[in-house]
This record gives C-alpha cells, sequence and structure tokens, in this order.
C-alpha cells in the first residue's frame, strides 16, 4: 500500500488525506560510444555515439521510479536543474499541475526542446514509482493491459561506415528473428532508395512488412517521386519523408501518396501533434514517449489519434528503460477501430543498432519470443537497472 505524509488541506487535500510525496529527484546521463570508423545513422548523417538520460524519483515511503529523457544528457542535465525545484516536495500525482505551470512559464522560448524531454522522464518516473507503490504495472495505470505480447518490427537497415555491417548484414540479421517486418534508412536520392528498397525485399521476402526512414531529408516533390519509385515493392508505410515543420507538405504529400504517411519522432507536443492530425498530414502517429513530454502527454496524443481514426506506431529509438515504456503504452492501447481481428495490430519499434544503453542497462533485460517482446514482470515498468552498467555508461 502507499504510504506518505499529509497535504496541508490549502495543497487541495483534506487533513485526514495521506499521499506520498516526491523526496528526492536524480539525473543520470549516459554515452555509449564505439570507433568512430563503425558510425552508423541516417540520410542526414551518422555518429559513433548513443546518448540518453534517466531520471530517477524516491517518494516519502522510499519507493522509487525510473524515467528516460531523450537526446543529449548534458543538455537535458540543465534543463533538470531547472526544473527539479518545482517538483521536489509535490504529491507524485501533481505532475499535470507542476507541468502547466513550466510550460506556461517558459512560452517565450517554446517547449520543443530537451526541456520536453527532462519532463518525459519525470513523468515516466513518476508512473513507476506510483505502480511500484500500488503493486501494479504501469499499463494498468495508464488503461490497463491489453496483452502481455507486444508485436515488433526490427528498426535496422542504417547507413554505416563499417564495411562489415552494411545493409546485407543488417538485414540478414533481421530475418533471422521471426519479426513482423523491418525498417531500413533511405533518403540519399532515388536511384538510391530504389536500390536499398530492392535489395530489402528480396531479402525479406514477400510476406514481411517493409517500412522506410527518410528522416526528413526530402521536399514534397521528391518525397512524392520516391513514393511513386519505391510503391511496386510493398512498403507499409514510409516514416519522416519532410522536414517536422512542413505540415503543408505532408498534407500535400498524403493526398497524393500510394504510400502511407508516418511522423512524429520530431514532434514534441499534443499541439504539435493536434496540427498534423487535424490537417490531415498523416495515416500513422508516432509519438516517441522519451521526448513528447512522458506518457501523459503520449496517452493524449492517442487519444487524438484515435478521435480522427488514425493508426498509432511509437517512435522508440534511445535505451531500455524508453523501450520498456513503450511496451507499456502499446498493451494500455485499446483496440481502434478493431477488434478481435486488427488487420495491422500496434507494433513496437525494436532497435536492432549497436546500443548498449538497450542492451546492456537492466539486470534482467527484455524478452524477445517468437517475434514479439514480452511485456516485462512485475510492478512498475517491471525493470531494475544494473547499477555496475549505469556507472560505466555515465558521463554526467
Amino acid at each position: 500500500m502507499i504510504t506518505g505524509s499529509t497535504i496541508e488541506a490549502e495543497r487541495g487535500h483534506p487533513h485526514n488525506v495521506t499521499v506520498p510525496l516526491i523526496e528526492r529527484l536524480s539525473f543520470i546521463g549516459l554515452e555509449y560510444a564505439f570507433e568512430p570508423e563503425k558510425a552508423y545513422g541516417m540520410s542526414r548523417g551518422g555518429g559513433f555515439r548513443r546518448q540518453g538520460g534517466l531520471i530517477e524519483v524516491e517518494t516519502d515511503a522510499g519507493v522509487r521510479g525510473i524515467g528516460e529523457a531523450f537526446g543529449n544528457p548534458f543538455v537535458t542535465r540543465e534543463y533538470f536543474r531547472m526544473v527539479e525545484p518545482l517538483f521536489r516536495g509535490r504529491s507524485v500525482f501533481d505532475f499535470d499541475h507542476v507541468e502547466a505551470r513550466i510550460r506556461n512559464a517558459m512560452y517565450h522560448l517554446g517547449v520543443g526542446n530537451q526541456l520536453t524531454a527532462c519532463l518525459a522522464g519525470i513523468n515516466v518516473a513518476l508512473y513507476d514509482a506510483i505502480a511500484r507503490g500500488f503493486g501494479v504495472r504501469v499499463c494498468d495505470l495508464i488503461g490497463g493491459c491489453g496483452t502481455t505480447r507486444i508485436p515488433a518490427y526490427a528498426s535496422t537497415g542504417f547507413f554505416s561506415d563499417d564495411p562489415d555491417r552494411q545493409l546485407g548484414h543488417m538485414l540478414a540479421e533481421a530475418v533471422d528473428h521471426p519479426f513482423a517486418g523491418a525498417k531500413i534508412k533511405i533518403g540519399r536520392g532515388i536511384r538510391s532508395d530504389l536500390e536499398r528498397v530492392r535489395e530489402a525485399r528480396v531479402t525479406l521476402g514477400p510476406d514481411k512488412l517493409l517500412i522506410v526512414d527518410i528522416n526528413g531529408a526530402y521536399t514534397a516533390d521528391v518525397a512524392l517521386e520516391c513514393a511513386r519509385a519505391i510503391e511496386p515493392f510493398g512498403i507499409h508505410w514510409i516514416e519522416e519523408p519532410l522536414p517536422p515543420g512542413d505540415l503543408r507538405g505532408y498534407a500535400e504529400l498524403r493526398a497524393r501518396s500510394p504510400i502511407a504517411i508516418a511522423a512524429g519522432e520530431a514532434h514534441h507536443t499534443v499541439r504539435d501533434f493536434h496540427a498534423l492530425i487535424e490537417g490531415r498530414c498523416l495515416d500513422i502517429v508516432q509519438p516517441s514517449i522519451p521526448g513528447t513530454g512522458g506518457l501523459t502527454e503520449a496517452r493524449r496524443i492517442a487519444t487524438l489519434a484515435a478521435a480522427a481514426n488514425l493508426r498509432v506506431a511509437p517512435h522508440v529509438w534511445g535505451g531500455a528503460v524508453g523501450l520498456a515504456t513503450a511496451c507499456h503504452f502499446i498493451a494500455a492501447m485499446p483496440a481502434s477501430p478493431h477488434t478481435d481481428h486488427p488487420p495491422h495490430p500496434a507494433m513496437l519499434e525494436y532497435d536492432m543498432s549497436d546500443n548498449r544503453l538497450r542492451t546492456g542497462l537492466l539486470k534482467t533485460p527484455l524478452r524477445l519470443e517468437a517475434g514479439h517482446v514480452l511485456l516485462p514482470d512485475g510492478p512498475g515498468l517491471g525493470i531494475d537497472l544494473d547499477p555496475a552498467a549505469v556507472d560505466r555508461y555515465r558521463v554526467c
């Protein structure tokens, strides 16, 4: 049972009600670096570092929770230092009120940045702590658990500087797992796109889903040319064909593209997604939980998508905590508008790159089984960090 300290009546709680308080928040910046000659990436460029942040909260009852914040940890740390005093001493249930105060106060400079990523880490950490206090799972708090087996697709096929890890090698790894399909990077010109898509389709075979990701590198006319060129290969969706601010381009492209359009990882608030959804810019809505404000904001976005009869497929690109969070998010999403036979169940993006922040941070790694990621057992997110691994990759 959750215990806590009595909150004064002027805080909105009667004297005889006790709620847990946030006693401590801490930030951990992480980085996994590898050899520069093994850099990999997307149409816009590559890199040889994976970075991220973890935010831990502890209640006055000694219950702890963990959440992930996307992006450069040194930047996130500074936002954390700014907002941490506003959360300390508050009820674990007060996130929405503190978040609104922060966003409203920062309106001059906007919040579509690592402030939002910092808030995401705090939000998820609070959900984890609350769920652990009650002895339930995070998915139970945010809608109930609809499944414990999350269908996954391989996120792979990066542009790579490593001669021993090119597209063919990555696709072979993906084929070794019974994933629903694979997503590959394109976006370096139509000829390159065709070559990569053709190779992927041959390797995956005719029945696997094939998804392509342009990472916002094209203008609307080039993206349409690309869609028409690769359409014969049975592409499930084109991800981020345009820069995130080109909403009119997205709407025009979606109206003409023979392939479904997806985006969302570079959009950070429910207002951003409201514009995308109301503008009919997308077929698949992709909030990235560690970058879009956490589970609370992701659920708001999913509600907008359901109201507009659009699919949701969260973007997952980060560490193990973010991956576990996405599992709970998908497990809690009701089938919409389908019932027992959805043609395309919500899928989890499973990063197949060299990323120790995904594979090496947990005492018990997330389990893959028959192309599905199994929802972690236990209360909260159901995961526990390996302290030695956290120390190994800690940079701030």
